[in-house]
């Protein structure tokens, strides 16, 4: 199976509602260098048939380091996730105030 058709099949899974398994999301991150264009193009496919034109800006500034309840999967902060790092006490709420305006300031939509 040439990379584009595993591309497409993955993108298909996607659409399905089915999600990828590791091994493919491995696979995916391994692409090739030459088959990248056609990975961008159908992430961006799919970006598109769920969010529209739209685009989110977030702002992290690592405010909650390896201790935040959420269990979003992108972020690193995740108390769920190992990181190997050092957990440390939360900014005071006037120093998160500060740099939540500031990223408002900067576009970003939502900061954590």
């Amino acid at each position: 199976m040439s990379s584009l058709e595993f591309i497409k099949e993955c993108q298909e899974k996607v659409f399905s509602g089915i999600r990828i398994s590791s091994e493919d999301a491995k696979n995916l991150f391994n692409i090739p260098n030459e088959d990248l264009k056609d990975l961008a193009r159908c992430a961006d496919e799919i970006t598109r048939d769920y969010n529209g034109n739209k685009v989110d800006v977030e702002q992290l500034n690592n405010i909650k380091k390896n201790a935040c309840s959420e269990d979003c999967t992108f972020c690193g902060q995740s108390a769920f996730f190992d990181t190997g790092i050092e957990t440390y006490q939360l900014p005071t709420p006037q120093e998160v105030v500060v740099k939540a305006k500031k990223a408002k300031e900067e576009g970003a939509e939502s900061y954590c």
